[in-house]
């Protein structure tokens, strides 16, 4: 008969290392845990924040970049409130967002600089209603509240 090529003994030492490696491992997933709590916590409150200042701005108060936020963040909401997608058209701009403030044409304007986030899109249809959509899930992975300046460089003013 052959002797083994793994000795009891070296097999023991094989199963601790692994054991102390998942330990570290559990170490690490609860410090991110821990970590990712924390995150939300802050982000909690700077949302918080946010709508407090946000809020109490009115329409005619509101730059063109904080307009465009406004929208996002409505559209944003509505589909994180629904089954993770949204559209809005020139409609919900006007009277769920801006309690009617801005033209037709202004709120077209608005969704076409909202749409140029991740998870956000300007659909504009042959005879359909033009419309603006998200992605909550592809809008999370990105700057989807970031200044809309970007598309100034676009045409789209």
């Amino acid at each position: 008969m052959t002797e083994p090529d793994i000795t009891p003994e070296d097999a023991l030492q094989v199963a601790q290392r692994a054991m102390s490696r998942c330990s570290d491992l559990e170490d690490d997933v609860a410090e991110l845990e821990e970590e990712n709590l924390d995150l939300k916590e802050r982000l909690t409150a700077l949302e918080l924040r946010y709508r407090e200042i946000d809020e109490q701005q009115s329409y005619d108060s509101l730059d063109r970049d904080g307009r465009v936020g406004r929208v996002r963040e409505h559209a944003y909401q509505r589909a994180v409130d629904g089954h993770g997608k949204a559209s809005l058209d020139y409609n919900a701009i006007m009277w769920e967002v801006f309690d009617g403030e801005p033209s037709a044409d202004y709120c077209y304007k608005l969704m076409k600089l909202a749409a140029n986030a991740p998870g956000f899109e300007y659909h504009n249809p042959t005879g359909k209603g033009k419309k603006l959509t998200v992605d909550a899930r592809e809008a999370r992975t990105g700057a989807s509240f970031s200044s809309a300046k970007k598309t100034d460089s676009e045409g789209v003013l």
